[in-house]
């Protein structure tokens, strides 16, 4: 008993001190220095993302764009130069690439410019200890700075904690300079101390540049309180982990992804007492901080919303949170540009500036931003291609690998290839067209709901909402009927359903339009014997996109959407709609059961319903759906708009 009650006091005391530790650094962190994040007036802003360890191609960056010279100095004079993150992990040269823009730092600030350096999601998972994507040669540039009476002692431990492992378990988990690659990127190293005093986000004249991308989590934080909450997240993680290790509830070994679980388990098989009591909340504290949304999926370093979900969604996130910080644009790294190429999204509300400079990993090309009163050009080097203005991305939705419009090409110009026949009439093809392959399904259908599958997808053209995907009119086989783009992994919301009921087996083979069949159409599942993968998150607000499908509904007079006509990318975890056979109706009224969703239809695509008017819409669907048929669809419009406006709906 007194051996139990000394062991006790002995976690109690400890546990005492950490907390004093905790609170200690919470203080430090409020007392430091706070980085300004707004510069205006600048002259000239060079912008370069995502060097994930590519020295090389960082510096002949760096060159031709004129802001150091042949020896690496700094040349840019007052010129702000501003890097968007992930200089870490995938690349073996990420610690010479540190150094580099340490040093460039303070020569810019001595010339009377800047280099900025926003944190990226690799920058944090290192300080962090999430160490999924380091590279071999990025420990190796740490082995001299590693102990060796340490790493012995850690081998030790290691071998005593985990039955059953080896000596060569420890060298394939830990390599040489793990443990001095740890020390150095910790809060207390070099390369740790400089990381987590940098930003997320800064502000050059009239743009943000960061590194993911604004979402919800960010609303009505300033730029310089979302830095300070960021780099307060990042510290009491860190304090919270350094806790638990020293009460030897984790281990160095401990999976990033199961610490909180890890720590629960220990304290769990603790003897119940005052240690448990003491130690509690500090397992409860460390796994708040892990569940910190900053540091999560919405985050500013991992949040792909911007980057590729839907831009009539997005942007009603997008544009309030531009506006409250008093920008007209974001800058943007992370999401690998397809093609290694630079682009812009949202009316060049966005630019995406990722192009893959780490050419061995991505096969793409270091691009650099130029912004001055000339405007704003992208330039790539390796191989050089001079400033040019930045084009805007096409919709991707039915294709991951040709935008919208390369796809209706191909639909309406390619061969077709029966892959499976679902139902009579009712056919999954590829279709091929100049060598390049797409997949769509063909539907035998009557001219009036060839007509009404085509006019909705104009109309969603028209509207720029991007649901429904590239339709033509096509005749296969001696049958008229559509043919519809369909991504390479789809499935419906019906087959979510009967794969979360257990029914899965037997997918229901989707259709497009509203024929009735006299067999219930079916799917067989792919070769492997497994149904297609469902969709069970992602980076898209899929209630944002259900929003959006109501209100395209309620204008088009859709009676025909049902469970199997709601559709996933399930690669891309986004929706996309078909089955409109049944549209485009002459009632002027909505559906009741929709008013109460249509109330909340968002500010963008009010905004897009305001701006339809009877000439558009007559030039767009009018040959098709007939002007009866245009004048109910305005009113409707006119209906949607004042649900909308409704007190109830503020």
């Amino acid at each position: 008993m007194r051996r139990a009650t000394a062991r006790g006091s002995t976690w109690q005391a400890l546990a005492t001190v950490v907390l004093c530790g905790l609170a200690m650094c919470a203080a430090t962190t409020a007392r430091a220095d706070e980085a300004t994040a707004t510069w205006t007036g600048v002259e000239r802003v060079v912008a370069f993302a995502d060097v994930h360890g590519a020295h090389e191609e960082l510096t002949t960056l760096l060159r031709s764009a004129g802001v150091v010279d042949a020896g690496l100095r700094w040349s840019g004079g007052k010129a702000h130069v501003v890097s968007l993150g992930d200089l870490l992990d995938r690349g073996a040269d990420s610690r010479k690439v540190m150094d580099l823009l340490m040093r460039l730092q303070g020569e810019a600030a001595a010339a009377g410019g800047r280099l900025h350096v926003v944190l990226g999601n690799h920058e944090a998972m290192n300080v962090l200890g999430d160490l999924r994507y380091v590279d071999p040669g990025e420990y190796a540039a740490y082995a001299a700075e590693e102990d060796t009476a340490e790493r012995a002692q850690a081998k030790a431990a290691f071998l005593g904690r985990q039955a059953g492992t080896t000596e060569a378990d420890f060298a394939r988990l830990f390599p040489p300079g793990y443990f001095g690659h740890r020390r150095m990127l910790g809060p207390e190293g070099r390369y740790g101390q400089w990381l987590l005093q940098l930003p997320v986000a800064v502000k050059v004249n009239d743009t943000v540049y960061m590194h993911g991308g604004p979402s919800s989590v960010l609303a009505g934080r300033s730029l310089e309180q979302l830095n300070r909450d960021y780099r307060a997240a990042l510290q009491n993680y860190l304090a919270a982990e350094a806790a638990l290790r020293r009460a030897g509830l984790l281990h160095f070994e401990d999976v990033y992804s199961r610490r909180p679980d890890a720590a629960a388990a220990r304290l769990a098989a603790m003897p119940p007492g005052d240690a448990t009591t003491a130690l509690a909340p500090l397992v409860e504290r460390f796994r708040v901080a892990d569940d910190e949304p900053l540091l999560g999926s919405r985050g500013p370093n991992w949040s792909r919303g911007v980057a590729f979900c839907n831009e009539c969604a997005e942007a009603d996130v997008l544009r309030p949170w531009l506006q409250a910080v008093g920008a007209t644009r974001v800058v943007i790294g992370h999401t690998v540009a397809r093609n290694g190429t630079v682009v812009s999204r949202f009316d060049g509300a966005v630019v995406k500036l990722d192009a893959g400079m780490n050419r061995a990993v991505y096969k793409g090309h270091p691009a650099v931003l130029f912004s001055d009163a000339a405007g704003t050009r992208v330039a790539y080097v390796l191989p050089d291609a001079p400033p040019a203005a930045i084009p805007a991305e096409p919709l991707y939705l039915s294709s991951q690998a040709f935008g919208e419009d390369v796809v209706a090409t191909m639909l309406a110009k390619g061969a077709i290839t029966v892959a499976e026949t679902c139902a009579p009439g009712v056919l999954e093809v590829r279709v091929t067209h100049e060598g390049r392959t797409v997949e769509a399904v063909f539907e035998a259908a009557t001219p009036d709901i060839v007509k009404r599958e085509l006019a909705a997808y104009r109309l969603d053209r028209l509207l720029g909402l991007g649901l429904v995907p590239a339709t033509v009119a096509r005749n296969h086989d001696g049958q008229d009927g559509i043919l519809q783009g369909r991504p390479a992994n789809w499935a419906s919301e019906q087959d979510r359903l009967n794969a979360r009921s257990g029914t899965a087996a037997g997918l229901a083979c989707q259709t497009i339009s509203t024929v009735p069949q006299a067999e219930p159409a079916r799917r067989a599942p792919p070769g492997n014997g497994r149904p297609p993968r469902l969709p069970t998150g992602g980076w898209c607000d899929m209630g944002a996109l259900y929003q959006l499908s109501y209100a395209f509904d309620a204008l088009i007079d859709n009676k025909g959407r049902t469970y199997d006509r709601f559709l996933y990318d399930a690669d891309e975890a986004t929706l996309f709609l078909a089955g409109h056979g049944a549209a485009f109706g002459t009632s002027t009224q909505v559906p009741k059961p929709l008013e109460a969703p249509l109330a909340k239809t968002g500010a963008e695509m009010r905004a897009r319903l305001q701006r339809l008017d009877e000439a558009s819409v007559q030039a767009a669907i009018g040959d098709l759906v007939g002007s009866r048929s245009v004048k109910a669809l305005l009113a409707r419009r006119d209906r949607i708009l004042a649900l909308a406006a409704a007190p109830a709906a503020r």
